[in-house]
């Protein structure tokens, strides 16, 4: 009877300590199921964007081919029938293909979902590897990501197809070509281009909301990450439409100013450091203004914690 009373203890601490640290994570799975509106926004030709309003979702993209229909992020797992309502919009047939652009939850977690179905899941290997064990994203840029854990998948919920560096997908007459350029927003991202539409969907490694967040403690890098927008303006032109991991579709141009003004932000931190400057004294040299960064916290933090960022990247450590 005490070894039983011990293990409902044990199990019940389990429980207890398990909802303690996923607290941050459940909380923000609670808020997109009760907030959540959907809308498919035509791109070109068979591709579509699936929008989500009202709490951060990853932008998805979808391509309807003649027996099924390839989905490039999941989203959420909680909202999996939303998501799938709207892929009905666009087609009827099944989903063929998963692509994974990172791992992070509000592009992936839906794997949890669609993987337990058996849909094939394409990503960059180190996504797997990331999904394969529980994570905690870089709290260094953003208050709420603070501590901020996310629970492991389980094994038929990773991605089944893998690639290092390039793999090319031919569907119909589109050649799908899935880009990896290196450590930037995370070290497993994925750039996608329809070759034929001119289309090309970047997940996180291009975004509109402003500063972006960059994963350092999951392989991210501030320096690389501006060298992947270089390399995403490489396979852009000034027709292509740029399908971006959050806000409106975009542009070569819009991709171009986020690259200057991250540069200018990453070159003054490291110049002013160098003569001496405070953070604060940094800030005032930085001329760019690359949004509000709404619903990260107040604006002048986020720089402040952006600049830290760039010199903990390169080993300093200010209080």
């Amino acid at each position: 009877m005490k070894k039983l009373s011990t293990l409902c203890f044990l199990i019940c601490f389990a429980i207890s300590f398990s909802q303690e640290k996923y607290a941050k994570y459940n909380q923000t799975v609670s808020s997109v199921e009760s907030n959540m509106i959907l809308k498919v926004i035509p791109v070109k030709d068979d591709i579509y964007m699936i929008e989500g309003l009202g709490a951060g979702m990853g932008n998805i993209g979808l391509f309807e081919t003649d027996d099924g229909v390839i989905m490039i992020d999941n989203s959420f797992e909680i909202i999996e029938d939303l998501i799938t309502e709207a892929v009905r919009e666009v087609s009827a047939k099944p989903i063929k293909y998963i692509i994974n652009t990172h791992y992070h939850y509000d592009h992936a977690d839906g794997n949890r979902a669609y993987g337990a179905q058996n849909i094939p899941i394409i990503a960059h290997h180190n996504v797997r590897d990331r999904q394969k064990n529980e994570t905690k994203a870089y709290g260094g840029l953003y208050a709420a990501l603070d501590n901020f854990y996310v629970p492991k998948h389980e094994e038929n919920e990773l991605p089944t197809i893998t690639f290092e560096k390039e793999l090319s997908l031919h569907e119909d007459n589109e050649e799908i070509s899935i880009l990896y350029f290196g450590n930037g927003h995370t070290d497993g991202d994925a750039i996608i281009k329809f070759k034929k539409s001119n289309v090309v969907h970047t997940g996180d490694s291009f975004v509109l909301y402003g500063i972006p967040f960059i994963d350092i403690s999951n392989g991210g890098s501030i320096k690389g990450f501006i060298t992947n927008l270089e390399m995403i303006n490489s396979v852009c032109d000034e027709n292509t439409i740029i399908i971006p991991g959050h806000g409106g579709l975009s542009n070569k141009s819009e991709v171009n100013n986020l690259r200057l003004g991250l540069k200018e932000f990453y070159n003054k931190t490291m110049k002013g450091h160098q003569n001496g400057l405070s953070i604060d004294q940094i800030i005032e040299t930085i001329e760019t203004n690359l949004g509000n960064t709404s619903g990260f916290g107040e604006p002048t933090e986020v720089k402040r914690n952006f600049i830290k960022s760039i010199l903990l990247e390169n080993n300093i450590i200010v209080e």
